[in-house]
């Protein structure tokens, strides 16, 4: 029989347990802010955190459950998170007000520098800086010389796929996404690293690590699950990464090698985005050291200075390089991926395609040039379509970093709350895209598109922190 000193710790255990997980549950009806009711433990992502629904379909639903509410409440676990519903209100949030929401929600996690300081990491003023020295990297102009490159892998892959065809007699059976991401992971290789992958035609070391970098046990992934959900505050206490760490450690060597090789043969320049970076850390090295050798002058001519106010110094310059690959690896060929798909089930759509493809490469004699690509207005349109029925990234997450008053009310957020837009559910709302289930290009015809709010298309995010690589 158990003792009745065992069974009162037992309850009051138990207790402090509920008490811990629920404790948080009446912020919403606190503020007077319409809320979904939490379930004990999982909140309002019971379906996620049994694997019932997937991320985007989670979003999505959560989206349509608070519909006619400009914003409302729900929770992860027993962390509250404001759900923005209305564009206008988003538009404050990303852009008017942007002051208030600079930084997204990291997870306060002993993770290696190479993670911890890329551009979405980063917070504040830090951001700021990085971003700002890295911006000029994606300038159309840039990315016009690298025109070559991207040329050369899609030639690649073309002569791959009519090689593979005539092989099995017309007959060949490709898995797109993994064939989209060799292509995407070639043009990223070169683009960004200035390593040669062929990912096509064999199985490079760089190949075989770049694509298991999301590769993660699923005792692992639950265990992050949990501690982010449960116990955020115990994550500054445990090395917990998103990524797999021996992809990221074999990255940071293959940029530290390429990046050290460039510094001692500096004669061999490329137009890739490693050798951009490398430009702006010794523009800003220079200036800082012109600048501090200003201020040290009145000083009895002592010129003793350090570079601790270096923005762009190895570790971010890896970070970066690694954040290119990563996210130019898996966004693209997600949608390519989508897109073949809309394209195979919607005949006459690929039809009109195929022809304005022809008559652009006709007046280019033949070349896919950077000025063919802007002529080619329904291929944008069946782009940009693919990304709102299908987008790579379901929501876009904010956290206030300063107390902030929900614009018309009278609601106040705290520094520290969690703000999340769902792109998937905006995407899919009737009200800005009717039958939404149907894949339409015509929706992005100029006349229809500035008819529509440009914050219910989001598939970059918006405002200063927009995707860097959106061009």
């Amino acid at each position: 029989m158990v003792s009745p000193e065992v069974l009162c710790i037992a309850v009051s255990i138990l207790y402090a347990l509920y008490w811990y997980s629920t404790r948080t549950f009446q912020h919403w009806k606190n503020k007077g802010v319409h809320y979904k009711e939490p379930v004990i433990l999982f909140g309002n992502i019971k379906d996620r955190f049994l694997f019932r629904k997937s991320f985007h379909d989670v979003q999505r639903d959560l989206y349509r459950s608070f519909e006619g509410h400009k914003f409302a409440g729900y929770y992860e676990g027993r962390r509250p998170v404001l759900m923005l519903r209305d564009p206008e209100l988003i538009k404050y949030v990303l852009v008017r007000d942007f002051q208030h929401f600079v930084d997204r929600p990291t997870l306060k996690t002993k993770i290696p520098p190479y993670i911890r300081n890329n551009l979405l990491n980063l917070e504040g003023q830090h951001w700021k800086n990085v971003r700002a020295l890295m911006t000029p990297t994606f300038s159309s102009k840039k990315l016009k010389f690298m025109e070559n490159m991207v040329d050369q892998c899609a030639v690649q892959m073309t002569q791959f796929l009519h090689k593979t065809a005539t092989a099995k007699n017309d007959k060949a059976q490709l898995e797109m996404k993994d064939f989209y991401g060799r292509f995407t992971l070639d043009v990223i290789g070169t683009c960004a690293f200035g390593v040669q992958c062929d990912s096509l035609k064999e199985e490079a070391e760089f190949v075989k690590m770049a694509s298991r970098f999301n590769e993660l046990s699923l005792p692992y992934r639950i265990f992050i699950f949990v501690i982010v959900l449960f116990a955020p505050q115990l994550a500054r206490f445990i090395p917990l990464t998103l990524v797999n760490r021996k992809v990221i450690t074999f990255l940071a060597d293959v940029v530290k090698k390429t990046k050290d090789y460039r510094m001692k043969h500096k004669e061999e320049r490329r137009n890739d985005f490693l050798q951009h970076m490398m430009d702006a850390a010794e523009e800003d090295t220079k200036q800082i050291q012109n600048n501090l050798v200003k201020v040290t002058s009145y000083k009895n001519g002592q010129h003793t200075y350090t570079l601790q106010n270096i923005i762009l110094d190895e570790d971010t310059i890896i970070a970066q390089s690694i954040l290119f690959l990563l996210a130019g690896y898996e966004s693209p060929s997600t949608l390519l991926t989508w897109m073949s798909y809309e394209l195979a089930m919607n005949q006459e759509i690929q039809d009109k395609l195929r022809e304005e493809v022809k008559q652009v490469l006709d007046r280019h004699d033949g070349k896919c040039s950077y000025e063919a690509l802007q002529e080619m207005t329904y291929l944008e349109m069946v782009i940009l379509e693919t990304l709102r029925k299908h987008p790579p990234v379901a929501r876009l997450d904010r956290i206030c970093t300063q107390p902030y008053t929900i614009p018309g009310t009278d609601i106040v957020l705290e520094a520290g709350t969690s703000v999340s837009i769902s792109i998937m559910g905006l995407h899919n709302d009737p009200q800005y895209y009717p039958k939404p289930d149907v894949f339409d290009p015509e929706r992005f015809l100029p006349e229809i598109k500035n008819f529509r709010s440009p914050y219910v298309f989001l598939p970059f995010g918006s405002g200063p922190r927009h995707c860097i690589g959106h061009q």
